[in-house]
């Protein structure tokens, strides 16, 4: 399937702001408009997730990158601007081939045929910074050639500054201060580490050689000698499209669901690494069932204090112990000081999650949507933000584990969560 067409993102930050501004101001009004005549029980999200989508997608850079972020925030955003932004995960629109090849002519210093047989003109992917093309080497290596769009980076430094002047937009969600301060961090972060290829490639040879014969798994290998500043070319690893997977056989998902869960548990606890993209663009399978990622454009480091206070906290639920899961979020760095503990909070947490993660039981993704039940909790975490607040370290750590959460709803089996991460807590202690 083609992806749709698009002109070049603009580079004038002026005209960004003008249309972010503009955007804001429609979206804002339109609401408002709705709650005075309907009430907030009646608003009509679907128009605001339509505008959104076309917007972001045609603009791209940090504000495209947004987009597809929110897409997986579903305790935050109405379900139908979740959806709507969800169409950002693989329907991007593309630039024309046109707009990129003077562009890899001076990258390259001359005719890409001294270096390529073959490039294909129509994308297979785009995303917030660049697009992806199929490519075939002179040696007849079938490549992917992943290609930052020109100007992208001046793009993102002026998107940056507008994105935190329009945060504010986002209480329209009923979405807290906070938390948008919190996203407004990792979107930032997220920027920065996946505008540099060079470290990216250095990322992949990394989980390369770290999980290299893992069964069940694939990762696309860097060309070296191919890859120049803002193009990144790799070996190709054909694969289906992970947000499809639901169409795939129980025992396909089955295996999905425990090479994912043991494959994240590998990263944190040996390699100290995560990869910390997980919207379902970033992730295919094969119909034997082996689970192929790509885009390590953004990898978080697990510190071992960090790592430690989440099994503690693991411990905590496990124990249905509130007074131990408060030392686990001091420990975490998520408590405020000088502020009361959440205890209600605290209890209902380890009510709904501890029966899921009990030594021996396999935590079934399709029977128990516990997202539904975590929407009552709203209340009392809304009356805890003053107690609890997202550490820097554990941004990117938290928005990982719940997008993976909804990866795994998506496959819809039972998984011995627990079990899995017991045998690397064990390991880690010994």
């Amino acid at each position: 399937m083609s992806l749709p067409p698009a002109r070049p993102p603009s580079a004038s930050p002026a005209k960004r702001f003008l249309r972010l501004a503009g955007t804001a101001t429609r979206i804002a009004g339109g609401v408002f408009g709705q709650r005075i005549m309907r009430g907030r029980a009646g608003i009509n999200w679907q128009p605001v997730g339509d505008l959104l989508a076309d917007v972001l997608g045609e603009m791209k850079g940090p504000v495209l990158k947004l987009g597809q972020m929110a897409s997986q925030w579903h305790d935050v955003l109405p379900e139908p601007v979740s959806r709507a932004l969800g169409s950002l995960q693989n329907r991007v629109p593309a630039l024309p081939y046109a707009s990129l090849q003077a562009h890899l002519r001076a990258v390259y210093q001359g005719e890409l045929s001294a270096h390529f047989a073959h490039i294909d003109e129509q994308p297979f992917a785009a995303a917030s910074l660049g697009q992806v093309h199929r490519a075939r080497g002179l040696d007849g290596e079938a490549l992917v050639l992943k290609i930052q769009y020109p100007g992208i980076a001046e793009i993102c430094a002026a998107d940056l500054r507008q994105v935190r002047r329009l945060l504010p937009l986002g209480r329209l969600f009923r979405a807290p201060a906070a938390q948008l301060e919190g996203i407004y961090l990792e979107l930032e972060q997220t920027i920065h580490a996946e505008l540099d290829y060079a470290a990216e490639m250095q990322r992949l040879q990394a989980f390369g050689a770290f999980f290299s014969g893992w069964s069940g798994l694939q990762l696309p290998r860097p060309v070296e000698r191919l890859c120049r500043p803002g193009v990144l070319v790799l070996s190709e690893v054909p694969s289906l499209p992970f947000a499809d997977v639901g169409q795939a056989p129980e025992s396909v998902r089955q295996q999905l669901a425990q090479t994912l869960t043991e494959w994240l548990a590998a990263q944190a606890f040996e390699l100290g690494l995560l990869h910390a993209d997980p919207h379902p663009g970033n992730f295919g399978y094969t119909a034997a069932g082996e689970l192929v990622v790509y885009d390590f454009g953004c990898v978080q480091g697990v510190e071992p204090r960090v790592l430690d206070a989440y099994v503690q906290t693991l411990a905590a639920v496990q124990a249905g112990n509130a007074e131990q899961l408060e030392r686990g979020f001091q420990a975490l760095g998520t408590r405020q000081p000088q502020s009361a503990p959440p205890w209600t909070l605290y209890r209902n947490l380890t009510r709904l999650l501890r029966p899921l993660v009990q030594p021996g039981v396999r935590w079934d993704f399709a029977a128990q949507p516990i997202h539904q039940q975590v929407q009552q909790l709203v209340p009392d975490a809304l009356a805890a933000l003053g107690s609890l607040q997202p550490a820097p370290g554990t941004l990117l750590i938290n928005r990982t584990l719940e997008g993976h959460y909804w990866n795994l709803v998506r496959l819809g089996v039972a998984v011995p969560v627990a079990d899995v991460l017991a045998q690397h807590i064990d390991r880690r202690r010994r």
